[in-house]
């Protein structure tokens, strides 16, 4: 490559890649690629499509858009290879994910790609449910994006960023190749492994995303016992837990549930009796999910990785997340 050719290449390369892989549900994942083919900045953009789906099933609606960057993976990849095979391929210096039953909001692009990424390894962004009052969607939204994941909607430097749903440097990522495909099982302890070597977050509000959530707590528990499965296993590996202290996570593990509902006592608590009181009429979905949490996490040091691993991809992947209008049907 001439030296012309080098300097055309590096000043063609986009922004920001995005991370997108699809599967089953395909009519709302054509709405989260159209969600991000609608971003102002586009044209800065490309969005690396990992499709998942059956084989023969039609491609995607606008899939062929010069910004998108289709892989008709099969069933080569699971969710999380397919992420770390994004990262390795991606372009642009800055790389975000986004999950399936996503829709990002006007602004979300332009806000990621102006982040002061000389100082953060990760943005992270601000949540709306996308599927409100549908069945216990509300709830569940509450338990994953609101008083248990969410970070506090101030702007400004975080401990850590939402998972799933966020955006890191690619050169960042790239440190921890060796264990990228392990740590995109569980990505928050990617943000633990960055943030204990120095590495800083930050939480941008004005990026937005409309996410869908699980109708009901059966449906929201099968996702928690698998995501803590992969939780759990991950962390154990990239630490390198010794049996005893796996066997003393496993011992202690029945007080866990306990243990959090008394972190968020207080913090609702503190913050006035309108949310207390909500607090409160969640309490039964609130217990049964933290205790379906605990043992995905129980599981996981027992178990080997892969198993969890594929049920949390195809539930991820695949499972209803209804509209009020759909769900009512």
């Amino acid at each position: 490559m001439s030296e012309t050719e080098d300097r055309e290449g590096k000043s063609n390369a986009p922004e920001l890649s995005v991370i997108l892989v699809v599967d089953g549900q395909r009519e709302r994942a054509a709405a989260a690629l159209r969600s991000l083919l609608e971003q102002s900045p586009v044209d800065r953009m490309e969005i690396l499509l990992f499709d998942l789906g059956p084989e023969g099933c039609p491609p995607l609606p606008n899939s062929d858009h010069p910004s998108v960057r289709m892989t008709r993976a099969g069933r080569e990849y699971l969710l999380a290879g397919a992420r770390a095979r994004g990262v390795r391929v991606a372009r642009a210096p800055i790389i975000a994910f986004l999950e399936e039953h996503c829709l990002v909001q006007p602004g979300w692009a332009e806000a990621i790609i102006q982040a002061n990424w000389e100082r953060w390894a990760g943005v992270g962004c601000d949540f709306v449910p996308a599927n409100p009052d549908s069945g216990s969607s509300d709830k569940a939204f509450r338990m994953t994006y609101g008083i248990y994941v969410r970070p506090a909607p101030a702007r400004g430097p975080t401990n850590f960023i939402s998972g799933q749903n966020s955006a890191f440097k690619r050169d960042v990522l790239l440190r921890y190749d060796d264990q990228l495909d392990l740590m995109m099982d569980a990505d928050l302890v990617l943000q633990k492994k960055m943030t204990d070597e120095g590495h800083q977050l930050f939480h941008e509000p004005a990026a937005k995303i409309a996410h869908r959530n699980e109708n009901t707590l059966p449906s929201l528990a099968v996702g928690a016992f698998y995501w803590n499965w992969c939780f759990a296993n991950v962390r154990a590996q990239v630490f390198a837990w010794s049996v005893p202290h796996k066997a003393f996570r496993i011992a202690v593990a029945p007080l866990v549930p306990w243990f959090r509902l008394a972190k968020l006592s207080l913090s609702m608590a503190r913050q006035g009796p309108a949310k207390m009181l909500r607090f409160i009429g969640d309490l039964p979905f609130i217990v049964a999910i933290h205790h379906c949490s605990v043992a995905g996490q129980v599981a996981g040091l027992l178990n080997k990785l892969d198993t969890g691993a594929r049920r949390f991809s195809h539930f991820e992947l695949n499972e209803p997340r209804l509209s009020r209008s759909e769900f009512a049907q």
